[in-house]
């Protein structure tokens, strides 16, 4: 079903229309009822157009979960999507949350919306899932068709609430903002966020870097009224000033399944180095080891480094909070003592000659290896 309306107005451009899909219908109000309360079914609405995200958004969202029954007293949860299916698309009932693999009768093999990505508020304990509870947030990612799993992969997962009940019939606030690479999620009036995380959109987004964004909900053995009551968004144009970080498209050949796993942004297993026939390398540097690339430099020749870029994310003072940066670094403070170099910016590239050989860094802390992301540039002599 086409809708000529909007509820929500982002820009100062006409409004794009919805698409409801499945059980989803409009509510007096212009709020919009994902699922009925009523066993086995989903429903979805999406834009009718792709938005493009790839410089930034930011999504603000009122839902209310009401009349819950059957197993559970509630379910299964409601997700923000992002996806290129098409403004048609709709996936699994049940605990699949109508975006990932199921049918709600535990029939893992029930189609998902593949290179999707999800802030999935689920509510139904699903031990087959490895669900932590029935009360939590989750960010979930789907795969290409042929490899998506169930349950989906989690990127980030919040389950302390504080004193929000996802389904206790009240009205619950969410706001996720992008700020390429990280995503953050807050609910309600938490003045801390459930979770920031580094997200690679590239696997969801077109050449433009667009895709479609909506909201996905199902019901199972389990079931309650899903309504989004309210929905503002907002996109961040492109910039009109080059950044110091930006998104890495990769000149080297390298197969996306040497990606470490466990980490949101691709990150190599090793450094590629590949030599042109004008003598030039270009390199893929990995953020995770300190020094991890070399090139032969046997005049200790002084060497230039040009068209450096991509994203590195890490923790700089050991607290849990990721920093994100490209390859210039993270101002023009010396990192300090823990850095690979404690005189250069934090995640600034290095670069360091001595006998006869050139070697490269990600400047992180040398404690720790959980760094994500690759800075990929050229070096010349």
């Amino acid at each position: 079903m086409l809708l000529p309306l909007l509820l929500f107005l982002a820009q100062d451009v006409a409004p794009p229309r919805l698409m409801l899909v499945g059980a989803a219908e409009m509510l007096p109000g212009n709020g919009i009822r994902l699922t009925p309360a009523r066993p086995q079914t989903s429903g979805a609405v999406w834009m009718e157009r792709t938005q493009v995200l790839a410089h930034g958004f930011t999504v603000q969202f009122d839902f209310q979960l009401t009349r819950p029954g059957g197993l559970g007293r509630g379910a299964d949860g409601l997700a923000f999507v992002i996806q290129n299916q098409g403004p048609d698309a709709l996936a699994g009932r049940g605990s699949a949350g109508g975006f990932a693999l199921g049918d709600g009768q535990r029939n893992p093999n029930a189609p998902g919306i593949p290179h999707s990505i999800a802030v999935f508020l689920d509510t139904h304990r699903n031990d087959d899932a490895g669900d932590p509870s029935d009360n939590y947030v989750a960010l979930c990612t789907n795969g290409p068709a042929g490899a998506m799993r169930w349950p989906p992969a989690r990127l980030a997962v919040a389950t302390k609430l504080g004193k929000t009940r996802l389904k206790d019939g009240n009205v619950h606030n969410v706001r996720i903002q992008y700020q390429p690479p990280l995503l953050t999620v807050h609910l309600d009036d938490r003045p801390e966020p459930l979770f920031r995380t580094p997200v690679d959109l590239r696997q969801v987004l077109d050449a433009d870097g667009a895709a479609y964004i909506g909201f996905t909900a199902a019901t199972g053995n389990g079931f309650q009224n899903h309504d989004v009551v309210k929905w503002t968004y907002s996109l961040q144009p492109r910039p009109d000033v080059s950044s110091n970080i930006t998104s890495v498209r990769s000149e080297i050949q390298f197969e996306r399944g040497d990606c470490l796993e466990g980490r949101n942004l691709c990150t190599p297993r090793d450094a590629v180095i590949e030599r042109a026939s004008d003598g030039a390398y270009s390199v893929l540097l990995p953020a995770n080891v300190p020094w991890a690339a070399v090139v032969d430099n046997p005049q200790n020749q002084p060497l230039q480094i040009t068209d450096a870029r991509g994203v590195v994310c890490f923790d700089p003072r050991g607290d849990g909070q990721l920093e994100c940066t490209g390859p210039q670094g993270l101002g023009d403070r010396p990192a300090g003592q823990g850095f690979v170099d404690p005189t250069k910016p934090a995640g600034a590239l290095l670069l360091d000659t001595r006998d006869g050989r050139t070697r490269f860094s990600v400047n992180t802390p040398k404690s720790r290896k959980s760094n994500q992301g690759y800075f990929e540039f050229t070096v010349r002599r």
